[in-house]
């Protein structure tokens, strides 16, 4: 069992939150001027939720201290950090998009444990993909506990370098806009078709989640797969060769997951 303090309970904080009081063991006190009423409320009684930090008592006593925060607000909330103090063998993790370890080290006790973590939305049914990288201060003790607490809400990746974090943002963190997006094309060019907003709805979600099954079953790669389908002449060829054409679909989303890498290192600087 771990006492974990949760700074920011927004979207992607809130849906860890109630993950991980439920399925797991720990003790979690949490941080929030906007949501404090409603996790208190909420929430069973191995959290409790405070206002403002000035409220919390004992930071001695967490093991785990989790930043959840917007970026806009970072250092805001981390210079109330400086004075602080905490024991030898605490972690300190950031789910905050775009702020380094380098960052963090300003406000935090010299040689702290740090651990940046890009998890994403479908962590919220326990599907997500939690990306992450340490410093070299990192205990394997402490590498394994979070490893299982984020594992509790989908898989896992350790990376090499920081860097790898911009990287992974463009491409699992920011993923679910891109599918989502797709989807709701997929959608309105189908409802073009008049079989009415329910059963293409039930037709397209359907389609989506059994390729994506069949995609993680198989031994085949995404494009054998679509050339499979495409037989010559076929209804699936004549819509790929318009999906195909000059390159479009392919060249469009490798410049969206450049243009979201980039911003990632923006936010960096």
């Amino acid at each position: 069992m771990n006492n974990i303090l949760l700074i920011g309970c927004g979207h992607m904080g809130s849906a860890l939150l109630t993950a991980w009081s439920s399925k797991t063991n720990n003790h979690f006190f949490v941080v929030d001027p906007a949501q404090y009423k409603n996790i208190n409320k909420r929430l069973n009684k191995k959290i409790h939720a405070f206002k403002t930090l000035n409220q919390v008592r004992g930071f001695l006593l967490f093991d785990i201290i989790i930043f959840a925060v917007k970026p806009q607000i970072a250092k805001r909330v981390l210079e109330k950090f400086v004075s602080l103090q905490f024991k030898k063998s605490a972690v300190f993790i950031s789910i905050i998009a775009g702020k380094k370890i380098n960052f963090f080290n300003q406000f935090l006790p010299l040689r702290n444990q740090f651990i940046r973590v890009m998890p994403n939305m479908p962590a919220i049914i326990d599907q997500g993909m939690s990306c992450m990288v340490s410093n070299r201060y990192v205990s394997r003790t402490n590498k394994n506990k979070i490893e299982l607490l984020f594992s509790k809400v989908g898989l896992t990746l350790w990376l090499k370098k920081e860097i790898e974090i911009n990287k992974v943002t463009a491409i699992s963190g920011s993923g679910p806009g891109y599918v989502f997006l797709f989807i709701d094309a997929f959608e309105k060019a189908a409802l073009q078709l008049g079989l009415g907003k329910k059963s293409t709805k039930k037709l397209i979600r359907q389609t989506v989640s059994g390729s994506v099954n069949l995609l993680l079953q198989e031994k085949k790669s995404a494009e054998e797969l679509a050339n499979n389908i495409a037989i010559k002449g076929g209804t699936t060829e004549a819509a790929l060769n318009i999906l195909k054409k000059n390159n479009d679909f392919h060249n469009k989303l490798k410049k969206a997951v450049k243009a979201a890498f980039l911003r990632a290192n923006a936010l960096s600087k």
